[in-house]
């Protein structure tokens, strides 16, 4: 995955969030770092293999992040399918 990647920052807001976990923080940081034009593509399958967890583990915590309303999640599907890309 391309990105303009320069270090890690974590804004105040985020980092002293008592309602979010810290792995929550951490994905929140990785998803900003591959925003492009106001969104990241990143799937399930990048952040298990980025952060070194399970599959399911990152879709719980982006679900999560999701029901927090931290993030807005928009699935693509493969064309004339429903089979998620």
């Amino acid at each position: 995955m391309q990105r303009d990647f320069k270090g890690v920052w974590i804004p105040k807001e985020i980092w002293l969030d008592e309602e979010l976990s810290w792995m929550e923080k951490l994905f929140l940081t990785e998803i900003d770092s591959l925003v492009t034009n106001g969104e990241c593509f990143a799937t399930n399958d990048y952040f298990a293999k980025f952060f070194k967890l399970s599959k399911e583990r990152a879709a719980r915590i982006i679900s999560s992040l999701a029901k927090k309303e931290f993030i807005e999640i928009k699935l693509v599907y493969k064309e004339g399918t429903k089979q998620i890309k």
